[in-house]
This record gives C-alpha cells, structure tokens and sequence, in this order.
C-alpha cells in the first residue's frame, strides 16, 4: 500500500462565525447611482458595431490625412461619406 504523506495542518484561523461577519450578502450588488457625469458618458457615441474592411495603403493613408485636416474621426467621415453618397444617387 502507498505510504502517502500526512496532510497540512491548517495555518488559517477558522472562518468567523455568521454573527461576527458583516451584513454584506443583503446590500445591492451595484452602488446606487449618484448622477454624476464622467468622461466617458461624455465621449459615448451609441456606436457599437465594428465596420472592418480592407482598401489599400494609399486610400487608407488619404482617408486619414483628409479627416485629421478637418479634425474628424473615420467613422465620422465614412458616415458623412455615406450620407452624401446616398444624397447623390437618390
């Protein structure tokens, strides 16, 4: 038969006993909101689909020279891009 090691002797105190532990379980998992407005409620743009495809190197780099020189993000130009597009064929 195998000669298997004793097992560790606990170093932890026992766990305390219900009445001496908080009354946590019975708060609300979320703290309750307090109205105020952080930087990221400010930059938040309902965008939430990712739009991934792939164009050359050249467009890429025009399509970017173009929006910072008129200090817009991508997804702003392709959104104006797509608009007047639309505008254009109907």
């Amino acid at each position: 038969m195998a000669n298997f090691p004793k097992g560790r002797i606990n170093k932890f105190p026992p766990p305390p006993t219900p009445s001496e532990t908080t009354n946590n379980l019975n708060q609300p998992e979320v703290a309750p909101y307090v109205g105020t407005i952080d930087g990221r409620t400010l930059r938040a743009t309902g965008r939430t689909s990712q739009f991934t495809t792939r164009i050359s190197e050249d467009l890429h780099n025009e399509i970017k020279v173009y929006a910072a020189q008129h200090k817009m993000k991508l997804n702003e130009l392709i959104e104006k891009s797509f608009v007047a597009l639309k505008q254009i064929e109907n």
